[in-house]
């Protein structure tokens, strides 16, 4: 499937036990096998997963690094990409982003 025509969508139901059934397009398309491991990171009320792999380990170690030598938490980072998404919206559309 092309990248054009790939979705970023789908929904899914938690299982009596919590469990999350991810469907085979993603599971394909992110090499996600039965053994996989999963990084969950609730962003907001949001709830973000990732392949949990070396490259997003050091990626993480790096981010968490530079958070603490610039003394900032994740509630800090979240309110920096919302400034930058209305500097943004701005610069684009010339308008403010509607609440």
């Amino acid at each position: 499937m092309s990248e054009a025509n790939k979705k970023i969508l789908s929904i899914v139901g938690l299982g009596e036990a919590g469990q999350l059934t991810i469907p085979a397009e993603f599971r394909r398309s992110l090499a996600l096998t039965g053994g996989s491991s999963l990084a969950l990171v609730q962003v907001g009320d949001a709830l973000v997963l990732a392949p949990y792999d070396s490259d997003l380990m050091a990626v993480t170690a790096r981010l968490e690094a530079a958070m603490e030598a610039a003394t900032s938490d994740v509630d800090d980072l979240i309110r920096a990409a919302a400034d930058a998404r209305a500097e943004i919206v701005l610069e684009e559309f010339g308008e403010q982003e509607r609440p």
